[in-house]
């Protein structure tokens, strides 16, 4: 997620009207719950934000190492904040579970892989257990494209993924996987190819599962983005699962989100499925993607999202949810990813 590694833009808070600045009616209907926000704590302001957005879908993020602190000892007050506060609210949830703890990479550093990929494996197949009865994804690693991993060619990110597919379906074969969680350089430079054409030769995609990419104002034309990514997620359903832009014109932050929607919501493309913008709240008044300033109260672009859901969606939201499709046995790790 952007708050690892984006750089925040200084600037002067503009007051703005946006009535004039918001896009035409939607073409079509789509279920609330195809709009999500990304949101790192669900209590108190921000529990309250989101119901009035109306999105149907929250999504968060936790390190491996707070969720599990030591080998075999698990403390879930992050993920429960979102899953549960989700939950709570009726809302779907995605998780993104990144950063190798200390313990299980001699404190080699959050971007490491693990050293031994069994601890991935319990970790997954504990998180699946416990969140099996929620409506929510596990994000597997955050951008691993963008130096981390140590991963040119795909091959540890994939290992991350086909372990946590294994542990999965180990527990619960109907609990959804969303990866690899990729900006869009990894586009142009081979790597999202690289990478899902290995998960994809192990067969660890089932149904479910979620082709989860993000696009940012850097990067190319938004549908021709997501053209391609289609073409290589070979009918998975792909989410737009991070999106925003960092700026002090709060004018310009409305034209971005009526831009990004009018792309989802009107190109008629069945195959993306959600989008999801970056972030709901980050304490700050300028000059960054937040919808809210430090006082949660709304700029202008979170009226206009909200404006958008309302006049989107279908009274309504018929679950998300896929079908697994049975059980398969790899081992842990193979010649190829190792």
């Amino acid at each position: 997620m952007r708050h690892f590694s984006r750089t925040m833009f200084v600037g002067a808070a503009l007051a703005l009207s946006v009535a004039s600045a918001q896009a035409a009616p939607p073409m079509r209907r789509v279920p609330r719950g195809k709009f999500g926000v990304v949101a790192f704590d669900l209590n108190g302001s921000a529990a309250s934000r989101v119901a009035e957005l109306g999105a149907g879908l929250v999504r968060g993020s936790c390190n491996w190492q707070t969720l599990e602190p030591a080998r075999g000892v698990f403390t879930w007050d992050c993920a429960d904040n979102v899953i549960v506060g989700a939950a709570r609210q009726g809302l779907r949830s995605y998780m993104t579970v990144t950063c190798t703890p200390s313990w299980a990479n001699g404190a080699a550093g959050c971007a490491e892989m693990p050293a031994d990929i069994n601890d991935w494996y319990e970790f997954t197949a504990r998180f699946v257990n416990r969140y099996s009865s929620y409506d929510t994804v596990l994000g597997v690693w955050n951008e691993p494209n963008l130096g981390g991993l140590r991963d040119e060619s795909g091959g540890n990110y994939a290992l991350l993924f086909i372990n946590a597919s294994n542990a999965r379906n180990a527990i619960n074969p109907r609990f959804a996987l969303g990866g690899p969680e990729t900006s869009h350089h990894a586009l142009r430079d081979g790597y999202f190819e690289r990478t899902m054409d290995i998960i994809q030769t192990y067969r660890a995609l089932d149904k479910q599962d979620v082709i989860a990419v993000h696009w940012y104002p850097d990067g190319p034309p938004l549908l021709a983005y997501m053209d391609a990514v289609n073409e290589i997620a070979d009918g998975q359903p792909v989410w737009l699962s991070e999106t925003g832009i960092s700026t002090a014109d709060p004018a310009a932050q409305v034209r971005f989100l009526d831009r990004v929607l009018t792309d989802f919501v009107d190109s008629a493309r069945p195959w993306w499925t959600h989008v999801i913008f970056y972030r709901l709240w980050d304490g700050q008044d300028c000059c960054t993607e937040a919808l809210l300033r430090a006082d949660f109260s709304a700029k202008p672009a979170f009226d206009v999202y909200r404006r958008w859901i309302v006049d989107s969606t279908v009274p309504s939201d018929p679950p998300d949810r896929g079908r697994g499709v049975g059980d398969r046995k790899f081992p842990y790790e193979s010649g190829l990813l190792r």
